[in-house]
């Protein structure tokens, strides 16, 4: 999951360029291509849309705000799998089982979609990290040839 989130939310040059366009497109036709305008369906827009800005701003803010965009992402996506998993055991009448379809919305997919999707996601928007430990200060070049060259020397 470490590699997942250096590479989308790392400062890649070519993801950002590969995606934005898609990413800008979509929460611009979204709004108009959305047919009812029931309450759940507006509320559902309005948290893809969040993402959309979400993921943009932290692709083309400077790093120290793109952070948190990212951060904030990732929030969002675990309230969408808490909120999923919430209305699966509290509002419908569907049975747990541990055998089904991996496509339709159940009590099942729902936990292992929390468990998968949206613990990581809760992890990456407190601490800013999928791993548990903080990530290492990166050594400068000759800091880490003079480390190397120490390791191999037994010290």
């Amino acid at each position: 999951m470490a590699r997942f989130g250096k590479t989308l939310f790392g400062d890649s040059r070519f993801v950002r360029w590969a995606l934005s366009p898609f990413l800008l497109m979509f929460a611009v036709l979204m709004p108009g291509l959305v047919e009812s305008r029931t309450p759940q369906a507006i509320a559902v827009l309005i948290m893809v849309e969040l993402m959309c800005v979400c993921l943009l701003a932290g692709f083309w803010l400077p790093s120290r705000f793109g952070r948190w965009a990212f951060r904030i992402l990732a929030g969002v996506v675990f309230l969408t799998y808490a909120g999923y998993l919430v209305y699966e055991f509290g509002f419908d009448d569907a049975p747990f089982k541990l055998l089904e379809s991996e496509g339709e919305a159940s009590p099942r997919n729902a936990l292992l979609g929390f468990v998968i999707i949206g613990l990581p996601c809760l992890w990456f928007a407190l601490f800013g990290r999928f791993t548990r430990k903080p990530p290492q200060p990166e050594l400068a070049d000759d800091e880490a040839d003079s480390w190397s060259e120490g390791e191999a020397n037994g010290r």
